[in-house]
């Protein structure tokens, strides 16, 4: 199972991939494929234990990136409203598409065996943060080596294309 950190690093190559440059996109894209580790900080503040009910709530469920997709086409289209004109179909599936994407990400990647898996923490968030920052080391060097690859290669193409 992979950190938020490991979340975030192919959350920001799949917005890449995906043609998203401002920073700001970026950011909600880095934000999006972390989404469902909120039942850590749901745990803690519900029970004083962050364990307690990650894996078990909504969040890690395979509903909640269609639900966050559909939330952010509700969105886009709400945006375009507000702005006076009616949105077009581009407009609304895209930010969808994307973001059940990136929420996705992190429901397929929880199940990947990594080498910190049998590390566990204990429910305290010093002990959480502790054993996080080892698995962060680790997730830098495997997601981020896979990220890394993954947009050079895309890249590359992108310039070739315009040559």
């Amino acid at each position: 199972m992979a950190t938020p950190l490991g979340h975030g690093i192919v959350g920001y190559a799949l917005a890449r991939a995906a043609g998203v440059q401002s920073p700001q996109g970026l950011a909600l894209a880095v934000g999006a494929a972390t989404l469902p580790d909120v039942d850590f900080l749901m745990g803690y503040v519900a029970n004083g234990d962050v364990l307690s009910m990650h894996q078990q709530v909504i969040t890690h469920k395979p509903v909640f990136p269609l639900l966050v997709g559909a939330a952010a086409g509700l969105a886009a289209a709400g945006a375009a409203l507000l702005r006076g004109r009616l949105p077009t179909l581009r407009e609304v599936l895209r930010p969808a598409v994307l973001a059940a994407g990136l929420v996705g990400s992190h429901t397929v990647m929880d199940p990947l065996p990594l080498p910190y898996d049998n590390l566990r923490p204990q429910s305290t968030p010093r002990d959480m943060v502790a054993v996080q920052a080892w698995n962060a080391v680790i997730d830098m060097a495997i997601y981020g080596t896979l990220a890394v690859m993954a947009l050079e290669r895309n890249g590359a193409r992108q310039s070739s294309a315009k040559a």
